[in-house]
């Protein structure tokens, strides 16, 4: 007997937002998370590039589907090279 695939589909979505890019998660066709800003810093920045948000977008998709806490933090921020500041 074959296992059968995974029947909770999780899809990402990047968008383009004021001078930055933010994200969303879904399930099915219901958001659970809409973030429009880069999440574990106080400031309110926006990702500088579509695949920043994308980066991360992924990583919270894989700590749901692990059933772990989608909380993203500064230290995987730092590892996955994700530019905080635009102007920089």
């Amino acid at each position: 007997m074959t296992k059968g695939t995974d029947a909770v589909h999780y899809s990402t979505n990047v968008y383009a937002i004021n001078t930055g890019y933010g994200y969303e998660v879904k399930l099915g066709e219901k958001v659970l998370i809409k973030q429009d800003h880069i999440p574990a810093v106080s400031e309110q920045h926006t990702f500088c590039n579509e695949d920043d948000a994308q980066n991360i977008a992924e990583l919270v998709v894989l700590k749901l589907k692990n059933k772990e806490n989608p909380r993203v933090t500064k230290a995987e921020l730092q590892a996955k090279a994700i530019t905080l500041d635009c102007l920089n």
